[in-house]
């Protein structure tokens, strides 16, 4: 005798029946649980793929823009580089010193005029 859900099975046709039923039954829900498992998958592929075909399009903008941006700084760099040089060369060249030396005696000469008057 077979026991079925608390109901007792003695016939073999019926116990037969009733594990078709349960067999048929287990069949169904296990089609049904792997369709809700592939539909959560497309649905978060697709919501995936929707965040990327919205997303490319603002990081490829944003790269160009720090590309962009690299090369003012490059160009800034570049210039600074220059000034410094240019700065640095002035220093050795010998007609500023004498400017700055005549503009010394110059002041001196203009306090010795002062102090006599």
């Amino acid at each position: 005798m077979a026991h079925n859900n608390g109901v007792n099975v003695a016939d073999p046709l019926a116990q037969e029946t009733l594990l078709k039923e349960m067999a048929k039954k287990a069949s169904g829900d296990f089609e049904a649980f792997l369709n809700q498992s592939y539909n959560d998958s497309s649905l978060g592929l697709y919501h995936m793929s929707e965040h990327i075909r919205r997303r490319v399009p603002q990081i490829v903008e944003e790269k160009r823009g720090l590309i962009n941006l690299e090369k003012d700084l490059e160009i800034t760099i570049s210039d600074t580089k220059d000034s410094y040089e240019l700065v640095k060369s002035l220093q050795t060249i010998s007609n500023f010193e004498n400017i700055g030396n005549l503009l010394k005696s110059t002041l001196d000469i203009v306090e010795a005029t002062k102090i006599k008057k």
